[in-house]
């Protein structure tokens, strides 16, 4: 589909965690000593499971906006930045490392 240029993914998916999807909920459980702690279990929305989803399979920002417009039918600069918000929640919990361009 002639999508143009696509930038870098701005993070990677750490790798320390397990996801689950359960009950139709997406659910990350990082993998560290803390695990066992209810703030260190994560839980996402349609939009966050989306997202992460797309992270996990090394997605550049570009595509997972555009993904995340279509399915959702939000307009791109909304999309983006709900993107860009939640890259920064995940950062703050450690589940995301700064990609490429970060």
């Amino acid at each position: 589909m002639g999508q143009g240029p696509q930038t870098a993914p701005q993070a990677w998916c750490s790798g320390r965690y397990v996801t689950r999807r359960i009950a139709g909920e997406t659910i990350v459980v990082p993998i560290r000593a803390e695990a066992a702690q209810l703030d260190s279990v994560y839980v996402f929305n349609d939009v966050g499971a989306r997202i992460w989803e797309l992270l996990e399979g090394g997605q550049a920002e570009d595509a997972v906006v555009a993904t995340l417009t279509t399915e959702f039918e939000v307009d791109v600069e909304r999309s983006r930045a709900d993107l860009l918000s939640f890259v920064e929640v995940l950062r703050q919990a450690g589940l995301v490392e700064p990609g490429a361009g970060g």
